[in-house]
């Protein structure tokens, strides 16, 4: 009898694994089949009270996996520099981040199967894994490249540069699969990146130093004992062609203050610690992590405070800030080095009418009384004068003497280069500029613009050849001059007069396009990434730039890799690619400009070609090796 039971008991069993069997669906069965393939697909499930809430939790649930396939392959010393105060992260920690980068929007190719409907909807989605290594690969190239732009950099003396591009080429590196065997060839050798990233960012910081050159009362505050320091900022043993840093404050650091050829001013509130006084130079550049949007949200989960020892210490603990001669002297010598071009300058009698003019520009801006320069100013000349003045907040570095002054024919006209100078702005952002400032031969004051600093202008006047004449050479760096100046100071009218009325003008930008994959039930929808170079009328341009410079307290544009060739056709035409960095209140970006400009006539130079891409595109330059310095960016055989 009890055998009798037990054959109907598993008969129905039988039955019932028959009856669920024949019930399902295409659709499961095919989600079944990939789950069996997981060397070939990864995948996610999600539930949700609609098909957009399934989906979207699917997407998020196969997200999670590639992170942890990406977390599970790093091996622990690559998640210590994670927490400032030397602490490990565990993996469920180290997931987050990475799942902060890796997101449902950086996925491309994903297909997805309609499983169950109401009330509770279930899709499954899934995609080749082949997919996830054309992911990989593309950020191996980005972080290769932000690596060679640091390389780059360093050896210009541009520390913030170099530590920024250092930084992100190490952060972006956790997002890959076995970070720590990641090489790549720099400077000719292969390094371990993971190791050589680090190292190299640490040795840039130890050859930084700063020396107090003047310690001073401010005179727009003496009530309330704020201090201006000059300071002499060097890079292995030179003036630092750009440095980034802030000081210690008690309630925690002052906003960033950017050195410029060696020179930059602190203005240091009496509450201010000084003994002694703590520098740090800045690396992590968060305020800057908006720039790039693909990588923002890695940049701000990850950690990295402890990963370089960065501070400090510029005084004894015992003593008051004071000066030191020997950098008085040096900070100085810096201020007159900073005028002198590597061409012929005009001689002391020459020159000597435009030195009082100088003298008096000087003590205009030393003592707030602008107006005393109008009458030696063109309509042109104080309008841009008066724009500058209102620039941030003004102070002159250095003491400008007669013999710090040089003067330089160009054209019909005479240049004085370069005063520095450092601007402030209402939220603490310091910017340090060497300002120049031109004369008719009417001894009026004409133009006035933000110098390239002595690293591009070193590289226009180094050329060589019949065709690159002094006066050549001064049309080119006067153009980029007022071109960053235009920006600065939002002068409209002049970038509408430089550009072509028929110049392409090709933006780049990454965007997120929501598309229709195919699935097994039909059409279902994925987002998938896209750099899009749009092509703007100048008209269109313009616009963009009007209500740009409405919504801005500054701008300030930083060029590096400047590479200036002339073109083969048409006359004085010329292709100029530039590494530009963006920064205003609000925004910024890093990326590559091209301008193809015609200075046939130099009074009136017109941009016909202009280009900005976010990175480096391969495609654009197939038969260059991918650590050339011209690989990947727009040139006129793009064109």
């Amino acid at each position: 009898m009890l055998r009798h039971y037990l054959f109907v008991f598993a008969m129905l069993l039988l039955g019932a694994s028959f009856a669920f069997a024949a019930k399902e669906t295409p659709e499961q069965k095919r989600a079944a089949e990939i789950k069996n393939m997981p060397d070939l697909y990864i995948f996610g499930t999600g539930f949700g009270g609609d098909a957009e809430e399934a989906y979207t939790a699917a997407l998020h649930d196969m997200v999670k996996k590639i992170s942890q396939t990406v977390s599970g392959s790093t091996s622990g010393s690559a998640t210590d520099v994670l927490q400032a105060d030397g602490s490990t992260v565990t993996t469920e920690q180290f997931t987050s981040v990475v799942e902060s980068y890796t997101t449902p929007a950086s996925l491309e190719g994903v297909q997805v199967i309609a499983i169950g409907g109401a009330p509770t909807f279930e899709r499954f989605v899934y995609m080749p894994k082949a997919n996830i290594e054309k992911m990989h690969d593309r950020r191996r190239r980005s972080v290769a490249d932000l690596a060679r732009s640091g390389v780059r950099a360093r050896d210009k003396g541009k520390v913030d540069d170099a530590l920024r591009y250092l930084y992100r080429a190490y952060v972006l590196l956790q997002s890959l699969p076995n970070p720590s065997e990641v090489k790549e060839k720099i400077e000719g050798e292969e390094e371990t990146l993971a190791i050589w990233l680090p190292e190299a960012m640490r040795d840039i910081v130890n050859k930084v130093s700063f020396g107090i050159a003047s310690v001073e009362q401010d005179p727009d505050d003496p009530a309330n004992g704020t201090k201006l320091v000059s300071l002499n900022v060097k890079y292995d043993g030179k003036p630092a062609t750009t440095c980034t840093f802030k000081y210690g404050t008690n309630t925690g650091y002052s906003p960033l203050i950017t050195a410029r050829d060696g020179m930059a001013m602190l203005e240091l509130p009496a509450d201010v610690p000084m003994k002694p006084l703590k520098l740090y130079v800045e690396y992590l550049f968060k305020s800057e992590n908006h720039s790039n949007a693909e990588l923002k949200p890695l940049l701000d989960s990850f950690k990295g405070a402890g990963l370089v020892a960065n501070e400090f210490l510029i005084n004894d603990s015992k003593k008051d800030l004071k000066a030191d001669k020997k950098e008085a002297k040096a900070f100085q010598e810096q201020v007159a080095a900073g005028a002198h071009e590597g061409i012929l300058e005009l001689n002391s009698t020459e020159n000597s009418p435009y030195v009082g003019l100088m003298e008096k520009i000087i003590w205009a801006i030393n003592n707030r009384k602008y107006d005393e320069v109008k009458d030696i100013c063109t309509p042109e000349g104080w309008m841009m004068f008066e724009r500058l003045m209102k620039y941030g907040k003004v102070r002159i570095l250095g003491k400008a003497t007669r013999d710090t002054y040089e003067f330089y024919p160009y054209r019909d006209e005479v240049m004085c280069r370069s005063v520095p100078m450092s601007f402030t702005f209402s939220k603490g952002r310091q910017f340090t500029e060497d300002v120049t400032f031109t004369f008719n031969k009417d001894l009026k004051l004409v133009s006035l613009g933000f110098g390239l600093g002595s690293i591009a202008r070193n590289d226009i006047f180094a050329k060589q050849g019949a065709a690159w004449t002094d006066d050549k050479k001064m049309v080119l760096v006067n153009f980029l001059e007022n071109y960053r100046t235009a920006f600065a100071l939002g002068m409209q009218d002049y970038i509408e007069s430089i550009f072509d009325d028929d110049a392409v003008i090709i933006v780049g930008h990454v965007t997120k396009k929501l598309e229709k994959v195919p699935g097994a039930d039909g059409m279902g929808l994925a987002q998938k990434e896209h750099v899009v170079y749009t092509q703007k009328t100048k008209k269109e341009y313009m616009e963009q730039l009007r209500r740009c410079f409405a919504s801005q307290e500054f701008i300030n544009l930083r060029f590096s890799d400047t590479d200036v060739e002339r073109s083969g056709v048409g006359g004085e035409t010329y292709a100029l690619q530039l590494k530009q960095d963006y920064v205003s209140q609000t925004y910024g970006d890093q990326g590559y400009l091209f301008l193809f400009v015609d200075f046939n006539d130099p009074d009136r130079p017109q941009i016909h070609i202009r280009t900005w891409q976010p990175e480096r595109n391969p495609e654009l330059t197939p038969n260059l090796p991918p650590d050339h310095p011209r690989a990947g960016i727009f040139s006129p055989a793009s064109f």
